[in-house]
Formats: C-alpha cells, structure tokens, sequence
C-alpha cells in the first residue's frame, strides 16, 4: 500500500513538473512575437540621440559670395553650420511678426547653406524645443540658410518658395562672418557666370574644376563572407526571438533570415541591408521630429552610425492605413556627393518609421578600401563646360544617311541648366573593388544627367 502511494506522489510530482517546464516554454511564447524594443512599452527618446539630429540635418555645400569672390565647398572644417544653429535658435526664440519680412531680397554678400531638400522646420524647432505655430506657417521648410556678411543681425531662410528674413538684436552672426572674411577664398574652387552657349546663356554658375581623385575603389561596410558578423547584426535585431529565426543562403549570395514570414532581414551579396517588419503594433505619435529621432537611433544601432551621413530627402507615407516618415540618409567621399545608380534603385541609406515603429530600413553603405589607396591619384578630367558642348545636339551631328548621333542635351535646354557640380558615381555592382566614376552631374529643368568625366560619355539620365 505504501508503495502504491509513493508511485502515486512521485507520479504526480514528475507530472507537475512536466506542467511547470511546459508554462515556461508555451505560456511565454506570446513574448516572443512582441518587437522586443524599446517600444514595446512606448519608446523613449534618449537625449544623446537627440544631440545627434543636427549632425545628420546638414547641408550638402556651402556657397560663399565675398567681394569678387563666388566659391562652392562641400566640406566645413570650421563648423560653420554648428555656428549657424546657434544663430537659428536664436532667431527662432525671438520670432514674431515684426521681426520678420515674409519676401525679403538675397544680400549681396553672403554665405549660403545648401540642403539637398526642404527640410520640415519641425524638425529644427522639435530639436530646439521651440512651441510657436507662426514659425511652422511661415517658414515651413529650409532649403537654405542665408548668413548676410554684412549685417550680423539679420539671417535669411529660404523654404522653395520665398524668403524670409529674421531680425533682431537677439540675433548675432558676427562669428561666422568672423570666419568667412578669414577664408583664402582664392584658393579655393573658381566659377564663371553667364557662361554662353551660342545665343543661350547658363543660369547657374559653371565650375572650372578640371582635377578630381580617380579610382576612388569602395567597398561594402558590411563582410557578408563573416557569418559571424552578420549573425550578429540578426541577433541584435530579432533579440529574444532570434532561436526561432529561420537563416538561408541563396545561390546568389544572399544571406535571409525570417521570423514566422513577417520579420524578415536581407544581407545581399553586394552588402545592401534590408529590414521589413510587419508584426510591428503601430502606435505611439507619429510628426516628424520625433519619428527622426526614432529613425537616427535605430540606425546607430544596425550595425552603427556611418560616419558623414546627412538627411537627403524626406516624405510621407501611409502604411495600413497609418501614416509615417520615410527619411531617405546620403554621405560623401573625398568631400564629394555619392550618386547611385537608378538602375539598381539603391540609395545610402532609407528608413521607414510609423509612430513609434520602423517598418523598413535599407542600407547601403560603402567606403574606401584602405588596401588600395596607393592605386589612388589627382588626375585630369573635362571640364564642365566641354562636356556640355560634347554632349550638345546640333543639326550638324546627323551622319551620312540622314541618321542623328544620339546627343542628350539641346540648345533650347541650355537656359534651364540650374546646377552642374562633380560627384562620384556607384554602379552599385560588387561587393568589393567597386570602382566609383568622377562625374559631372548637371540638372536641367526636371532632369538629371550624369556624365563620365573622363570621357565625356553620357551615363544615367533622371526625371
């Protein structure tokens, strides 16, 4: 009898056990199809994340007109656009009608911030913490930033439309004339103006640079021949929920991992990352600063911050019915803007946040591959100019049979250049050795065309 009993009482003890190891695997399963974030319990914004915002909202070139100067440069050694914050800030806190004239001329003299897109001023007054809807209405975005070199109590905001001129005496720029007037500004690159072709005239300034570094040879941030490296930036992303990922190579190199088919992240074999969440509960507020900040922290987390990235673009989506931000990020080598191929539909780097939740992120970050920088030199390109007149169209081009040689620029289109500057070129095709071209990029109306700089060859045409 006795026996019967301690079968009975280890019988049900082996059977509660059972019970018990079985809660801890079923009954917190519900844990692991949650985002395991900081959103999870609504996300915080870390104020060092914030510190961070207008290092990535920053102009792509700075225009200097002094005296009888005119000169680009796409580089700040002197953080004249850390000076410039100070001074919107400024200005922004001593906002009101009277301080402001909603159609105000460019001075004469001065120094231009150049941003690739309107920027949302949102997200300026959201960094400076700044509550005041007149600044909203009346400025909207910021295209450029305009420093008067002859009056350091006056700054000018240009949105697309029209300018507006801030000022006050709360408002004091003389530092950064300070460092203007002590630029060698004939060092520094030379532009022509009113440069005529035939009877038409060039609207934008040509630059007469005729040197660039070639080969720049790139490579991908990201090793996809290091497993363990790219396990890693899945287990960062996936976290609690990583043992139930499913990973796969494909025979085209591309490494996957998927998460019950809806949570899914892409290591290409040319080093594109690619994110896609859909099991993300969307909540949480959604205006554009704070949706930035989301953006800017989970992109220094997988797998870091890319040095000398900047906000290129910025638009408004709508995913199932909720709405959202999609931040579109470029950078610069040799102090040069990359361009991508269309082809390829790459860019740097694009994110997609909704409320508190980013449901797409793709990357594709490439840098110099420090291995072959001996093979690197300053080398002789066309000038600006002879590209445009080597790629002009003309009646005299047609050969013998009445056939035209493909030429994509014309006479009648010459008055609508707005925009010519030297760049580098990423065909976007391997992973490693990747040669980028030096090229002249002009715009023209509502296209971009992307020449060879060394051969005058028409490469990718925009609309």
């Amino acid at each position: 009898m006795k026996q019967v009993k301690i079968k009975n009482i280890i019988l049900i003890s082996m059977v509660l056990v059972c019970i018990y190891l079985s809660s801890n695997v079923w009954l917190k399963l519900p844990d692991l199809f949650k985002r395991n974030t900081e959103s999870d319990e609504g996300y915080i914004p870390n104020v060092q994340i914030e510190s961070k915002i207008l290092n990535v909202i920053r102009p792509v070139k700075n225009v200097i007109k002094y005296n009888e100067y005119y000169t680009i440069t796409y580089s700040d050694e002197q953080d004249m656009w850390g000076m410039a914050v100070v001074v919107m800030n400024d200005a922004f806190k001593s906002f009101d009608k009277n301080s402001i004239n909603e159609s105000a001329a460019f001075p004469s003299q001065y120094l231009k911030f150049d941003f690739n897109t309107d920027i949302p001023v949102e997200i300026f007054t959201g960094n400076f913490k700044i509550e005041n809807k007149e600044i909203n209405n009346t400025i909207k975005g910021v295209k450029n930033v305009i420093i008067d070199l002859e009056n350091p109590r006056a700054i000018y905001i240009y949105n697309g439309e029209n300018t507006v001129k801030i000022e006050s005496t709360g408002i004091d720029t003389g530092e950064i004339i300070g460092v203007v007037k002590a630029m060698n500004l004939a060092d520094e690159p030379a532009y022509v103006f009113n440069q005529k072709i035939g009877e038409e005239t060039i609207q934008a300034p040509v630059p007469l640079e005729n040197t660039a570094l070639y080969p720049v040879i790139v490579q991908s941030e990201l090793n996809i021949f290091d497993a363990e490296a790219t396990d890693k930036i899945a287990k960062d992303y996936f976290r609690n929920s990583y043992d139930y990922v499913r990973k796969s190579v494909e025979v085209s190199g591309n490494t996957v991992y998927v998460y019950r088919n809806k949570k899914i992240l892409k290591i290409s074999s040319e080093g594109l990352l690619d994110f896609y969440d859909t099991t993300s509960e969307l909540k949480g507020s959604s205006d554009v600063y704070s949706s930035l900040v989301r953006a800017i922290d989970f992109i220094g987390k997988f797998p870091d911050f890319p040095e000398g990235l900047y906000l290129s673009d910025v638009d408004n989506i709508e995913y199932d019915g909720n709405d959202g931000f999609r931040y579109t990020f470029s950078y610069k080598i040799q102090e040069r803007p990359i361009l991508f191929s269309k082809v390829r539909e790459n860019s740097a780097l694009q994110i997609d946040v909704i409320g508190d939740s980013v449901v797409s992120y793709r990357r594709f970050i490439r840098k110099i591959d420090e291995s072959q920088i001996g093979r690197m030199s300053e080398i002789q390109v066309l000038s600006a100019f002879d590209v445009i007149m080597g790629n002009l169209y003309a009646e005299e081009n047609e050969v013998d049979g009445g056939v035209p040689e493909l030429k994509p620029l014309k006479k009648e289109m010459i008055k609508d250049i707005n925009n010519i500057y030297l760049g580098y070129f990423d065909l976007s095709r391997i992973l490693r050795e990747q040669v980028l071209r030096v090229v002249w990029v002009v715009e023209a109306g509502d296209k971009t065309y992307i020449f060879n700089a060394t051969t005058g060859a028409l490469i990718e045409e925009w609309q």
